[in-house]
């Protein structure tokens, strides 16, 4: 074979060499596409689960009873404030409702976000609104003003302290009926909602 023929017949193959360059370049193109929608289902996937839990959510989850007696509509209020120092603010979450409440007031209860989840650290009964926040602190934690009054209790402010695992369970632990009103409400007398 000369050398005229070898150069004839790769110039002859060349055209298909690149067509096949052509082809395997239009297929790693498509390709792609592909890739990214799978990437950009991931990340969706991955922010759904990073959406941290609403407390309606945790209310339907922990209180199924309530949502359900004939008894009459629950309510709540919320408010957020970092009780722990640790930047994240808690919830706090008043829950109003035949479930929740008699003639000494309803239920507050404290949360903390973990994870995107709400977990439960205290829920106090007894506790009439207006809830405030002290500057002072028990165990690392601020203390709770909450107003208190019914049920054979004269009106006054409670003040809640920290136990180390949570907040009382009973808001008529410590009571002073000469304590100044909840001068900064976290959560106001007229801020019950009705949850949907």
């Amino acid at each position: 074979m000369t050398r005229t023929t070898s150069a004839a017949r790769i110039l002859a193959l060349a055209p298909l060499f690149a067509l096949g360059l052509s082809l395997a370049g239009c297929k790693k193109d498509a390709a792609q596409p592909e890739a990214t929608a799978t990437a950009g289902a991931e990340a969706s996937e991955e922010a759904t689960e990073a959406a941290p839990m609403r407390v309606e959510d945790w209310i339907r989850a922990n209180h199924r009873d309530a949502l359900t007696s004939d008894l009459g509509k629950l309510q709540y209020a919320t408010a957020e404030t970092d009780l722990d120092g640790d930047g994240t603010p808690e919830v706090l979450v008043y829950l109003g409702g035949p479930m929740f409440c008699g003639t000494g007031g309803c239920n507050l209860a404290v949360l903390k976000r973990q994870d995107g989840d709400l977990v439960q650290v205290s829920e106090t009964s007894v506790v009439q609104l207006p809830v405030g926040v002290l500057d002072s602190k028990s165990h690392g934690w601020r203390d709770l003003a909450v107003t208190v009054s019914g049920g054979g209790m004269a009106e006054g402010v409670s003040r809640l302290r920290f136990s180390g695992r949570g907040y009382p369970t009973n808001a008529s632990v410590e009571v002073s009926a000469g304590a100044a009103a909840i001068s900064k409400p976290l959560i106001a007398e007229d801020a019950l909602k009705p949850l949907d």
